[in-house]
C-alpha cells in the first residue's frame, strides 16, 4: 500500500490515479484511524510525501505559523504518528525541489545544497528530517529534487502560465524577458520515474528529477510564434537565477530512458486542440 501525503497537490493527484493501492491523504486531517487500521492489518507501507506551503503561496509569508505548519510541521507530526503506530514503512519518497541548489547553474546530487529562500530552506529541512528518521530506523528512502515540473492541474509553473495566456487571449508576464534558462520536466514523466521508483529495492539517497535540457521562455514563445501562436508579453525586471539545469547521470542509469516529452510538443498539443 502506498501512503500519499498532500492530497490536493497536482502530483498527488496524478499518483493516486496511477497507482492502484494509493490512499491519499491531506497532513492537516485527523487520519489516524487509517493508520490504526493499517496497524491492525500489519501491511507494510510505502509512504511519498508531498505535502508543503502550496506552490500558489509560495510568496505569501503572512502567516508564518501556518507557513512553517505545512511545510516542515506536519512532515514531522506523520513521522511521529507512523512510529507510535508501529506502522512497517518498506520505503519513503519525499519530494523536494531544485531550489535547494541555490544559484548553481549545473545541478548534481553530490553538490552543497545552497538554499536562496525561506521555501528553500525549508525543504532541506525537510531532507534531513527524513533523511535522520530513515537512518535511524533503517528505513529505504529518496529525496527526490524535482525541476520545473508542468502538466495536470498545474497553475504555478510559466509553462501552465503560457497555455492560461494564450486560451484566455491574455498578456504573459515574463521576467527579464525570459532569458533564464530552466530545466522543465512533464508531469507525466514525473509519475513514470516515480513508479519506477517505488519497484527498486534499493534506492538512491538523493535523485535529480528533470529532462537535463535547458529552454528559455523567450525561445519557448518564438518557437509557438512560428507555428502560428502569438502570444503577447509582459515584461517584468528582477533578480533570478540565469540558469538551472539538473545532472541526470543517476536518473538515466536508474531509470534506463532519457525519452522525456518535451516542453515544446506539449504547448503545441495543449494549445491546437
Amino acid at each position: 500500500m502506498v501512503l500519499i501525503f498532500g492530497k490536493r497537490s497536482n502530483l498527488s493527484k496524478a499518483l493516486g490515479k496511477s497507482i492502484e493501492d494509493a490512499i491519499l491523504l491531506s497532513s492537516k486531517e485527523n487520519f489516524e484511524e487509517i493508520i490504526s487500521a493499517l496497524r491492525l492489518k500489519k501491511e507494510n507501507v510505502q509512504i511519498i510525501f508531498n505535502n508543503f506551503q502550496a506552490s500558489t503561496d509560495l510568496y505569501d509569508i503572512k502567516n508564518l505559523d501556518n507557513y512553517i505548519e505545512n511545510s516542515i510541521f506536519n512532515t514531522a507530526r506523520i513521522l511521529t504518528m507512523l512510529e507510535k503506530n508501529n506502522i512497517v514503512i518498506d520505503k519513503i519518497i519525499y519530494t523536494s525541489s531544485s531550489s535547494v541548489y541555490g544559484n548553481n547553474k549545473f545541478c548534481s546530487e553530490i553538490d552543497s545544497v545552497m538554499p536562496t529562500s525561506l521555501q528553500a530552506a525549508l525543504k532541506v529541512s525537510n531532507e534531513e528530517l527524513i533523511k535522520r528518521f530513515c537512518e535511524a530506523r533503517n528505513i529505504d528512502y529518496t529525496i527526490a529534487r524535482v525541476f520545473n515540473m508542468y502538466g495536470g492541474e498545474d497553475k504555478f509553473s510559466v509553462i501552465s502560465k503560457i497555455k492560461y495566456a494564450y486560451i484566455n487571449k491574455r498578456s504573459l508576464n515574463i521576467i527579464n524577458g525570459g532569458t533564464s534558462i530552466r530545466d522543465y520536466i512533464c508531469i507525466n514523466d514525473v509519475i513514470n520515474v516515480y513508479l519506477q521508483l517505488l519497484k527498486i529495492k534499493k534506492l538512491p539517497k538523493i535523485l535529480n528529477i528533470a529532462s537535463g535540457n535547458g529552454n528559455r521562455v523567450y525561445d519557448i514563445l518564438n518557437f509557438l510564434k512560428l507555428e502560428g501562436l502569438q502570444i503577447q508579453t509582459v515584461n517584468t525586471q528582477r533578480d533570478e537565477l540565469k540558469a538551472s539545469i539538473a545532472n541526470t547521470d543517476l536518473l538515466n542509469t536508474i531509470i534506463g530512458t532519457t525519452d522525456f516529452i518535451k516542453v515544446e510538443d506539449y504547448l503545441l498539443k495543449e494549445l491546437k486542440k
